[in-house]
């Protein structure tokens, strides 16, 4: 009995040693994210180029110019083939995408100012969401932490690519959903000088809503890729835009290829998307170009609305412009009052 004793504690011991160490913890990425997020600081001024192309429901190659200042107030030149229009904070009222009384009573009023926008919290917690995978990958020619998000609380975010030594994300993703239909926006982000800020980014949107039109309905339902390319920044710099910029004829670019839900492999390569410096090649050219882009915005301001993103980071917000949907017809949400007839009209009576 002795020495079955010896054998099995030595046979013990032995099994002790074997025994793998426990594996070190992973770091919590999730709760240094937040931390580097909340801090982030946002240029007060900034100024940069943006490059917007628009594929499905609608096709079109955007240039902008926008200038941000200190006061809160912002500006921007854009050429849409060969049309011209001038964007403004003053001449646009932000209306949130979900609050559907507050589009209609605006567009109502004035149809050429209203501007819908969403808001995209990029703060995330262990409160807010739960990481349901996460691995260490590529994105270009980066090494990233990538964390799967599933929110908790009915956050937008579903992706973070976290650069290792800031744990500020490379590439995020968002899903957003509302009563005119469903959208995935994906935004990559890099290095500025001392500021973390948009270099391209993706919405890829399918449209399912209708609008009152007297007593029928006029139904959208279709797909919109957009994406943006946003270059050239420039901080400390809101000297006003010229009135007319230059003319930079550009060339068609290729669409984006079709998302595959079911391949996350698409998610690591990069979007491409590129802008177009070629001049024109003679004066007559150039002539031409600069008359195109004097001629006055004739588009139905009932028919072309300003879409926006606002992306709020740390304790400030930055504001995207995202495109100019083209709804091809009026949205008039009822039909409008006659001077003949204060009331709205009854199966096409007027009593």
């Amino acid at each position: 009995m002795p020495e079955l004793r010896f054998w099995l504690l030595v046979l013990a011991s032995l099994l002790t040693v074997a025994s793998p160490a426990p594996a070190q913890e992973t770091p919590d990425w999730l709760s240094r994210y937040h931390r580097a997020i909340t801090s982030l600081s946002l240029p007060i001024e900034r100024r940069y180029e943006q490059q917007i192309q628009t594929y499905g429901w609608q096709e079109a190659i955007t240039a902008g110019e926008f200038v941000f200042r200190a006061d809160g107030g912002w500006e921007a030149n854009l050429t849409e083939g060969d049309h011209f229009y001038r964007l403004s904070s003053d001449g646009l009222v932000l209306v949130s995408e979900a609050d559907r009384l507050g589009l209609y009573s605006e567009y109502s009023r004035r149809p050429a100012r209203v501007a819908p926008h969403a808001l995209i919290d990029l703060d995330a917690d262990t409160t807010s969401y739960r990481v349901t995978a996460a691995e260490t990958t590529s994105l270009g020619d980066n090494t990233v932490y990538h964390l799967h998000l599933a929110p908790t609380a009915g956050g937008p975010l579903r992706d973070l690519w976290l650069d290792p030594a800031t744990a500020l994300p490379r590439r995020a993703t968002a899903h957003l959903a509302g009563v005119w239909g469903v959208a995935d926006f994906t935004l990559d982000f890099q290095p500025v000088g001392t500021y973390w800020l948009p270099e391209r980014s993706r919405t890829q949107i399918q449209m399912n809503f209708w609008v009152p039109v007297g007593f029928t309905r006029r139904t959208f339902a279709g797909s919109l890729d957009v994406g943006s390319l946003y270059r050239e920044y420039r901080f400390g710099d809101s000297a006003p835009l010229p009135a007319v910029p230059a003319a930079q004829p550009q060339r068609a670019l290729p669409a984006p290829a079709s998302p595959d839900s079911s391949n996350s492999k698409i998610l690591g390569n990069t979007l491409e998307l590129s802008v177009s410096n070629q001049q024109a090649r003679s004066p007559l050219a150039e002539r031409i170009a600069q008359f195109n882009l004097n001629k006055p915005d004739l588009s139905d301001p009932l028919t072309r609305i300003n879409i926006f993103m606002t992306l709020k980071m740390g304790s400030g917000q930055l504001l995207l412009y995202l495109f100019r949907f083209d709804s091809k017809q009026p949205l008039i949400p009822l039909e409008p009052a006659t001077p003949q007839n204060d009331s709205i009209k009854l199966f096409g009576t007027n009593n």
